[in-house]
C-alpha cells in the first residue's frame, strides 16, 4: 500500500507540473523560470510542501509530451525549456540542455512573454532561454505560450 501511495504522489506532482506548463493550473507559475503569481494558489496555501516540490520539479523539466483531456477531447501538448537556436515571424526552434531540439509554429493565437510582459515573437532572440508550451495537431506543433524570462 505504501508503494501505491508513493506512485500516486509522484503522479499528482507530475500532473501539477503538466498543468502549470500548459497554463491551465489556475494561477500556477509558468515553468520557464519566471516568478510565481503574487496571489498564492490554493494548493500552495493549503500544502506549502507540495508547492515547493512542484517548483523543484518545474525547474528540472527539459521537454516532454502530454495528452490532456479537454472539452473537445484529448489534446497532445508538448513542453520544452531551452535555448532559442532559430527564430522567425512564423517559427521558433528551441534546444534543451540534453540536446533535444524542436521547431514550433508561431501563429496568431500564440502568446509570447518577454521580460515578464506580453510581447510578440520579434522580442525573442537567438540565444534566449525560453519555456514553450505547444499544441500538437496532426504533424503541426503550434506555440500556445512561449516565455522569455530575460529583459
Amino acid at each position: 500500500m505504501v508503494r501505491m501511495t508513493k506512485r500516486l504522489k509522484i503522479g499528482l506532482v507530475a500532473g501539477s507540473v503538466a498543468l502549470a506548463l500548459a497554463g491551465i493550473g489556475g494561477g500556477v507559475a509558468f515553468a520557464a523560470g519566471g516568478s510565481s503569481s503574487a496571489t498564492p494558489t490554493p494548493a500552495a496555501t493549503a500544502h506549502p510542501h507540495r508547492a515547493g516540490a512542484r517548483a523543484r520539479l518545474e525547474r528540472r523539466v527539459e521537454h516532454g509530451e502530454l495528452t490532456v483531456r479537454t472539452a473537445k477531447g484529448p489534446q497532445v501538448v508538448d513542453v520544452q525549456r531551452g535555448q532559442v537556436t532559430a527564430v522567425s515571424a512564423t517559427s521558433v526552434t528551441v534546444k534543451s540542455r540534453d540536446g533535444f531540439s524542436a521547431t514550433y509554429v508561431v501563429g496568431s493565437t500564440s502568446k509570447v512573454r518577454a521580460a515578464k510582459k506580453q510581447a510578440t515573437i520579434t522580442a525573442v532572440k537567438t540565444g534566449d532561454k525560453v519555456g514553450v508550451v505547444a499544441v500538437r495537431s496532426g504533424g503541426v506543433v503550434t506555440v500556445r505560450r512561449l516565455a522569455d524570462p530575460h529583459p
